[in-house]
């Protein structure tokens, strides 16, 4: 196959798009019409310039590049193309013959969603690109489902949540307006601390609402930079200690925190932890430890955020949805649950898994587990 751009088939036609870079023609003709025999399309290209025009033009469902290529190589184009809105979405895979890349996870690390090193079989790239292409056709379903479960839940739920405390407080600023003269400054203290509890809870939950919308912009995909070690860690002491205020329980967080570089933004990191712990504290009853351990291992940054409060069934935790609250008519649980909504949207965004461990009566378990960014 020539290295002749294509005319962009029609959505009708179903085919899967395969982009393969790599100055060497030959190979490239043999992975082309490899992939081409179990029903792909192919385009191809001789180095990243040519790959990114292509790129542009058909949106290739799955990106196989090379690594070693003259010119730009195949690490600097990911970088390239991480940051580029319109394609910081697409699977790619890296390839090479280094040995030095001989254990896949090296390759992994440079941000590519998979990798192949030379020598590989025809089985081996086809199920490379049926893993890519099944993981993409999940997170096309996820990012549908998130948006589906928030536009239903928010019709019915929303204006509960934000009205609710906003009627504290006008009804608390009513009161005190009208009954001033005759209350001490002993009892003003404690309205002036309900009105500032409604507030707080008001403006969580408003900012909780529109980061999800700000991360499911197309706008936003190539914001992100790789943040280093210390910021990150930082940002996980901001976001501890917003939830730990909001609650008035910081004596009852400890914390070991270890940062490592992760390709995200201070703000959304901070947000992670603000409301994995928020959610801590809200199941835990204050008194009771709350620990939170950030931590690298191999090549991995690691959070877990452990509480000691009422914890869930399994049922409960197989039945845990983007905005499903247990037992809220008997716990008064506050907010949508859009806390849970944005940690699984930003860990989903970030290419990490997260996990909850919980048993009732003892307590639970978040684990997350995040890709560190190659610096």
């Amino acid at each position: 196959m020539s290295d002749t751009p294509l005319s962009p088939l029609p959505p009708s036609a179903g085919l899967k798009t395969i982009l393969l870079i790599d100055d060497d023609s030959r190979l490239r003709t043999v992975l082309s019409e490899g992939l081409e025999a179990y029903g792909y399309r192919t385009l191809q290209a001789t180095d990243a310039k040519h790959g990114s025009e292509l790129a542009h033009t058909h949106l290739p469902d799955v990106i196989i590049c090379d690594i070693d290529m003259p010119g730009q190589d195949g690490k600097g184009f990911l970088k390239q193309l991480r940051l580029d809105p319109e394609l910081a979405d697409r699977q790619f895979v890296l390839m090479t013959g280094d040995p030095t890349y001989a254990n896949p996870r090296a390759g992994m690390e440079l941000g590519a969603d998979d990798f192949l090193l030379k020598p590989f079989s025809l089985s081996d790239l086809t199920r490379c690109v049926a893993a890519r292409l099944k993981r993409a056709e999940l997170s096309r379903h996820l990012e549908t489902r998130i948006i589906e479960q928030l536009l239903s839940s928010l019709h019915s739920t929303l204006p509960h949540e934000f009205f609710t405390p906003l009627a504290g407080i006008f009804g608390l600023t009513e009161m005190l307006e009208e009954e001033l003269d005759d209350l001490s400054k002993d009892e003003i203290r404690p309205v002036l601390r309900d009105i500032l509890t409604s507030a707080r809870r008001l403006h969580h939950t408003l900012k909780n609402y529109l980061h999800i919308i700000e991360l499911d912009s197309p706008s936003r995909a190539g914001l992100a930079t790789v943040l280093p070690a210390e910021a990150v860690a930082q940002a996980a002491i901001t976001g501890i200690k917003s939830a730990a205020d909001r609650h008035l329980r910081t004596a009852d967080i400890t914390t070991h925190l270890t940062g490592a570089p992760l390709r995200t933004t201070p703000m959304e990191f901070t947000a992670l932890l603000e409301e994995l712990v928020d959610n801590a504290l809200s199941f835990s009853r204050k008194e009771s430890p709350v620990q939170v351990t950030l931590a690298a291992d191999k090549g991995e940054l690691r959070l877990t955020i452990c509480d000691h409060g009422r914890g869930m069934t399994p049922k409960q935790l197989q039945q845990l949805g983007l905005f499903q609250q247990h037992e809220r008519k008997k716990f008064e649980q506050q907010g949508l649950g859009l806390g849970l909504a944005l940690t699984r949207r930003i860990v989903h965004r970030l290419d990490g898994n997260l996990r909850f461990d919980s048993e009732p009566a003892q307590g639970t378990t978040v684990h997350v587990v995040l890709p560190i960014a190659a610096t």
